[in-house]
């Protein structure tokens, strides 16, 4: 299993594609925080709290971020017909599944890391300080991290599911999308025509609990630990989910 994870990691930090994208990513931050410090050059005031909350309300994109992530490490191995030469090479498909899960979910902690951190040092060095509100802004940061964390490693292991399972990468990645941002939608509308039936209360549990609803959320309720709890009891059972299908459903595939 290590040698399979240290050659997709290998593949992955090879492409030009994972370098570019992070530097784009970076660059668009940049590009917002200069926009800030231009405004407050011209009399306006975004303090560091403000960007920091601005981080917090943009965690949601995380969930793109399994798309990128997994095309990153998957690199279209069907069309390419490279997974056929790993199967007919005898490796079992459990360890291909898992070892490149394992990757996809240290690349995403890697650009998680590396971009949460430049924006905060950004936001910190060139926009207004004030140390009462700064220490609110890390507690509030802090908090949204720790809640949105488990509920991308839930998404991230949908998206590779869907990456295994779909020939094709574009259908894969729109498959995922109508899992973690259409559904909760669907189940939220479905939840006012019901009514006042007795499946209400069970659609709007399900929305409540669905990652995204969980994560646009979690903001507004910094410091309730027992939402936090609840965030990584879905992650784990998306993860769980997820991952048994994925895994099942690429043992009985037809690799070609």
């Amino acid at each position: 299993m290590m040698r399979y994870i240290r050659a997709e990691f290998y593949k992955v930090f090879r492409r030009k594609y994972t370098w570019v994208a992070l530097i784009v990513l970076l660059a668009l931050e940049g590009l917002l925080v200069a926009g800030w410090v231009f405004t407050n050059a011209n009399g306006n005031h975004v303090d560091f709290y403000t960007g920091a909350a601005m981080l917090c309300t943009m965690l949601s994109l995380g969930f793109y971020a399994t798309l990128l992530t997994c095309d990153m490490v998957f690199a279209d191995q069907y069309k390419n017909s490279t997974m056929k030469n790993e199967v007919a090479f005898g490796l079992p498909r459990s360890r291909i599944y898992l070892g490149k899960f394992v990757v996809e979910l240290a690349v995403s902690l890697l650009f998680m890391a590396v971009m949460a951190g430049f924006y905060l040092a950004l936001c910190w060095f060139f926009l207004y300080r004030d140390p009462g509100q700064d220490a609110v802004a890390m507690e509030l940061v802090g908090y949204s991290l720790l809640t949105a964390l488990p509920l991308w490693i839930g998404v991230l292991s949908c998206t590779c599911a869907f990456y295994f399972l779909v020939r094709s990468n574009l259908w894969a990645c729109l498959a995922s999308l109508c899992v973690f941002m259409i559904l909760p939608t669907v189940i939220g509308v479905a939840g006012l025509f019901v009514g006042d039936t007795g499946l209400r209360p069970v659609l709007d549990f399900l929305h409540q609990h669905m990652p995204t609803v969980m994560l646009e959320n979690a903001p507004y309720i910094a410091g309730d630990w027992a939402a936090c709890g609840q965030a990584w009891i879905v992650g784990a059972i998306w993860l769980a989910v997820f991952t048994a299908v994925g895994i099942a459903g690429f043992r009985r595939k037809e690799i070609q």
